[in-house]
C-alpha cells in the first residue's frame, strides 16, 4: 500500500517508524523509560552486523584452530592433565567447549599434528608474547621455511 503512493523512500521509512512506534505503545504502555525500544534497537544493530565491530570483548587478533589447539595442549600438557588422560577425543571435547571450534577437526589435529608454518607466523607471535609476559616457559614454533 505504501509502494502506490508518491512517498520518497525515506517518507517511507518514516512513516513505518511512526506506525511501529505507535504499535509499541500500544503494547507496552507501562514501558515509559523506553526499555523495550532499546532492545529492539540492539536487536537490529546485531542483525547487521555492526555489533561486532563495536564489541570490546573481541580482540581482533586472527585465530586458527590449529594455533589454539596446538598453545591448548601445551597448556595441559604442562599442568599434567593430558598425561593423565590420554583420550584424544576428551582432550577434544574440553577444547571444543573452551574454544567453539569443531571436536571432531581438534580430535583429527590431535591425532594426526602437522607443523605451523610461517602463514601462522603473526598469531604464534602474538601468543608467545603473551606467554612470555605471564612468565610461562612454553611457547610454540613453526616452520620458518615453509
Amino acid at each position: 500500500m505504501l509502494g502506490q503512493n508518491s512517498f520518497s523512500n525515506q517518507k517511507q521509512i518514516d512513516l513505518l517508524q511512526i506506525v511501529n512506534y505507535a504499535l509499541y505503545k500500544k503494547h507496552y504502555p507501562q514501558d515509559t523509560c523506553g526499555i523495550i525500544e532499546r532492545k529492539i534497537k540492539l536487536l537490529k544493530l546485531t542483525e547487521q552486523g555492526t555489533h561486532e565491530k563495536d564489541n570490546p570483548e573481541k580482540s581482533g587478533t586472527k585465530r586458527t584452530q590449529k594455533v589454539t589447539t596446538d598453545v591448548l595442549m601445551l597448556l595441559l600438557q604442562k599442568s599434567g592433565i593430558s598425561s593423565i588422560s590420554d583420550d584424544k577425543a576428551k582432550m577434544a571435547r574440553l577444547i571444543s567447549y573452551l574454544t567453539d571450534f569443531s571436536e571432531e577437526k581438534i580430535r583429527q589435529r590431535l591425532s594426526n599434528p602437522d607443523e605451523l608454518t610461517s602463514y601462522h607466523r603473526e598469531e604464534i607471535e602474538a601468543i608467545n608474547k603473551i606467554l612470555a609476559e605471564l612468565n610461562c616457559d612454553i611457547s610454540i614454533n613453526y616452520n620458518k621455511q615453509r
